[in-house]
């Protein structure tokens, strides 16, 4: 028996096969038009997994604010309410150094969420760098313990120089999961290449001060001590000193003890010639 030689395709079978194959990518890129990828709203799908809802969310880091070497920091934030019944959400706004702004509340329907690219200046019509507390609250203003919250923060930027963008992703915390009497942050860069900034949250009702301690390889300064006072009900982002080094270790100690539920704190390094970032928050090493 002959082999099978397969006839030549005519004209309309080659253009459909063409099409057959430029049309998925080409659905993806008009998926990816920013008229087209901007939902405020939205409901939550039955299959969608939970990790830990919570009543009370801080994001430590956020804002709408002019940054360095052509940078402008946006906070793309969404916050889903998990439970079946409509859920009233408090925006506290604690601008760095500043006093708390009044809480903005929002009703968040059943099983849905809200989202914005810049959420702060967009939503909260705030500026400037801060932190933002999320808090479930019932008809009172209370904290409605029953209240199941989730959020998650893009921090982003223009790229200088080009129509892109730079990002990294800005951990949340349940304020139930905080628990500090040393805070470590680790996988910070320090040298000519990156900045490295440190940020402290006091949740507390009075002010406190922290000691910010910068351990490097640099044996003419091994350890760097900073003393930095917080605000209550605030936060406050400071600059580690420029001291190169490829082993940066940064420890945040209360200059004198508090409650460990109450302040938070974290490490940001910025590309010194892109705006390129990423961060991490401080953990209870031991």
């Amino acid at each position: 028996m002959p082999p099978y030689v397969p006839r030549r395709a005519t004209g309309l079978q080659s253009y459909l096969r063409i099409m057959q194959k430029l049309l998925p990518p080409l659905l993806l890129l008009l998926c990816s038009l920013p008229a087209l990828a901007q939902p405020h709203t939205f409901a939550i799908q039955p299959e969608s997994a939970l990790r830990h809802p919570s009543p009370q969310i801080l994001l430590a880091g956020s804002g709408s604010v002019q940054g360095a070497d052509g940078t402008f920091f946006h906070s793309d934030i969404t916050v889903l309410n998990y439970r079946n019944a409509n859920q009233r959400v408090a925006f506290t706004w604690m601008q760095n150094n500043q006093p708390p702004a009044a809480p903005m509340v929002v009703t968040i329907n059943a099983a849905s969420g809200i989202i914005s690219e810049d959420f702060v200046g967009t939503i909260l019509q705030q500026s400037g760098l801060g932190a933002l507390l999320i808090t479930g609250v019932d008809a009172n203003g209370a904290l409605d313990p029953s209240a199941q919250l989730y959020a998650t923060e893009r921090v982003w930027t223009p790229q200088p120089g080009s129509t892109g963008t730079m990002s990294q992703s800005f951990p949340a915390i349940a304020t139930s999961d905080i628990n500090l009497t040393t805070g470590t942050i680790l996988g910070q860069r320090q040298d000519t290449r990156y900045r490295t900034n440190v940020g402290i949250v006091n949740l507390d009702t009075v002010q406190r001060q922290f000691n910010v301690i910068q351990t490097t390889d640099d044996p003419n300064n091994p350890q760097v001590q900073s003393l930095v006072t917080v605000p209550p009900m605030s936060m406050t982002q400071v600059p580690l000193p420029q001291i190169a080094t490829a082993t940066l270790q940064i420890a945040v100690q209360p200059l004198v003890a508090i409650n460990p539920a109450l302040w938070m704190a974290y490490g940001s390094s910025v590309d010194n010639v892109t705006g390129d970032s990423w961060s991490s928050l401080a953990f209870q090493a031991r």
